[in-house]
């Protein structure tokens, strides 16, 4: 098939362009001619990928998002299938990433603001023309609560919504070496055999709740405080994390801020726990790459995927959130025995886990809709 890819802007370390650039591998494998419309391509161009760079003219988020889907459009008109990562009307598949925006919309502000507001209006017009019922947009979806959402507020046919499960990279699973690799990673960071190390990885200081784990390792009794190391993996502005730290008591010395990093998988075995307390979080890939890595999990249930974490062994923070919950939690997975039980279960769950499939699973789906 010849087939047409939109994304509005591609970069290595997001989650959604983590799973576009997997799907987009899949389709290269099995012989597609792939396409990719975006506006920006940061990275590694794979071998006999095509990328097209859409310029826009427009100002605003909103109109540039709706710019950007109507030069898809007429680019990919004469494609056998479009395939948009990004909410595009006249598409025919859709990946969706991220929550139901009407949703999370009237969780915050009240219906009649939403009708006035040129960026809500906008926003919200191109959700609808992908959900209504009289589009033909077919979705893949990867949590349950997002197609219970759009099938409330938009009366989206049942019929239309595919589910993808997790997938991972092969390099984010345990290998017979990992305690070889846990060991060389955390030399090199200069962390002691008995020093605990807590990791969240991302990139949006408030979205993925770095306020809310170093709140909790500040109230740590001082036995934990004094054996226990942080590290925030990704772009987290490091003057507000350390003023936070100052501000509840932590020492700034046992703070890691790397920045983005390549090699997020020996994070993974480095790390002794993650704790990932997102406020807004449609998956939370994350999640189970730590889990495919062997590593225990505390997840805020804002987040899709915070079911493995519990089933795995780890914590989904009940609803709504609660900082004391979060204190408690972590102060009770650091005890010695509970960590080492932790590990246990996080390492067994991982080894059997269906977190490979993803990409595989849409390509499959994308070839049976053609035939």
């Amino acid at each position: 098939m010849k087939i047409a890819l939109a994304i509005f802007k591609y970069f290595p370390h997001g989650g959604l362009q983590r799973d576009f650039m997997r799907i987009a591998a899949e389709l290269l494998k099995r012989g597609h001619d792939v396409t990719v419309f975006t506006r920006s391509f940061d990275g590694v161009i794979p071998e006999g990928l095509k990328v097209e760079i859409l310029k826009l003219s427009s100002f605003t988020n909103h109109g540039k998002a709706a710019e950007f889907g109507a030069l898809f459009c007429r680019a990919a008109a004469g494609f056998d299938l479009r395939f948009t990562f990004n909410r595009i009307p006249g598409a025919d598949f859709y990946f969706a990433a991220d929550n139901c925006i009407m949703s999370e919309a009237l969780s915050v502000y009240p219906e009649w603001f939403l009708k006035i507001s040129p960026r809500h209006r906008a926003i919200l017009q191109q959700e609808r023309s992908v959900m209504e019922p009289s589009s033909r947009t077919k979705i893949f979806y990867i949590v349950e609560r997002q197609k219970e959402d759009y099938r409330k507020f938009y009366g989206t046919q049942e019929e239309r919504f595919f589910y993808l499960p997790p997938g991972l990279n092969d390099e984010c699973f345990r290998t017979a070496d990992a305690e070889e690799k846990r060991r060389a990673k955390r030399s090199k960071l200069g962390i002691k055999e008995d020093e605990l190390l807590l990791l969240l990885v991302g990139s949006f200081f408030e979205g993925k709740g770095a306020d809310r784990l170093l709140r909790a390792a500040g109230g740590l009794p001082e036995s934990f405080k004094n054996k226990c190391r942080i590290a925030i993996v990704g772009n987290m502005p490091r003057k507000t994390c350390e003023k936070l730290c100052r501000k509840v008591g932590f020492p700034l010395e046992k703070l890691l801020m790397p920045g983005p990093a390549n090699d997020v998988p020996l994070w993974l075995l480095a790390a002794d726990l993650m704790v990932h307390p997102a406020r807004k979080e449609a998956t939370g890939t994350v999640i189970v790459e730590a889990l495919a890595a062997g590593l225990p999990v505390i997840a805020s249930s804002e987040c899709g995927f915070a079911n493995f974490a519990a089933d795995a062994g780890g914590c989904a923070l009940t609803l709504p959130f609660d900082q004391q919950e979060l204190d408690r939690t972590l102060e009770n997975f650091l005890q010695p025995e509970k960590l080492t039980q932790l590990k246990e279960k996080a390492i067994a769950y991982g080894a059997k886990a269906d977190f490979r499939r993803r990409a595989s699973v849409a390509v499959d789906i994308l070839e049976q809709w053609h035939v």
